[in-house]
């Protein structure tokens, strides 16, 4: 019994001891940093090298280059946010070569499924795309996919393009989230104002 005491006078003691005044500090939360973006404000990109039209952001930095007769690369970059829209434009003969190209086009998407955590995918006549332009707008969630949202766009007949959002760094997409949805709406500017020559 006085044992117990004992024991039971230290315990008291070590609790009393540890309940001073002085704060005990506590770890911080994670949280990621601010990103502050500039207004949306758009110009048009139309060069006689491409046979198409789109709206971009003022922000970001058009480069066209063509790769060869049949290969044109649009990239979007946006300098601040260390992003790219990186488009490919090729030119189709036939149906069937249209159809290479857009099966390429899903195996590309289905490539990004074991990262992702979702895809979600819409038409381009659900985003308000002219006439002439159908395609489909995927969107794919997940924290470590290494494209956010890819989309691509054709005549029908005789025009393919597809574009895809990349970072120039390994993003933690939560953290970066922001960023993305930013882009995400320039991409739906550019799907709506795109148009063929």
């Amino acid at each position: 019994m006085k044992f117990e005491s004992v024991l039971l006078g230290l315990f008291s003691l070590l609790l009393v001891s540890c309940s001073g005044g002085d704060e005990v500090s506590q770890p911080k939360p994670s949280g990621y940093f601010r990103i502050d973006m500039p207004e949306h404000q758009y110009t048009t990109l139309d060069t006689a090298v491409l046979p198409f039209t789109f709206d971009y952001a003022e922000c970001a930095r058009c480069l066209v280059d063509r790769k060869s007769d049949t290969a044109i690369w649009v990239v979007v970059q946006y300098p601040q946010q260390n992003a790219s829209i990186e488009m490919l434009y090729k030119p189709t003969a036939d149906s069937a070569a249209l159809s290479n190209l857009m099966l390429a086009d899903k195996k590309f998407v289905e490539f990004h499924y074991q990262k992702a955590s979702g895809v979600r995918t819409r038409d381009f006549r659900e985003l308000g795309a002219r006439e002439n332009v159908s395609g489909l707008f995927y969107d794919i969630d997940g924290k470590d996919v290494a494209c956010p949202f890819h989309y691509w766009m054709t005549d029908g007949s005789h025009h393919f393009a597809r574009a895809t959002l990349y970072f120039n760094f390994t993003p933690n997409n939560d953290s970066v989230q922001p960023v993305i949805d930013y882009i995400r709406e320039d991409a739906m500017r550019m799907v709506k104002s795109f148009d063929w020559r």
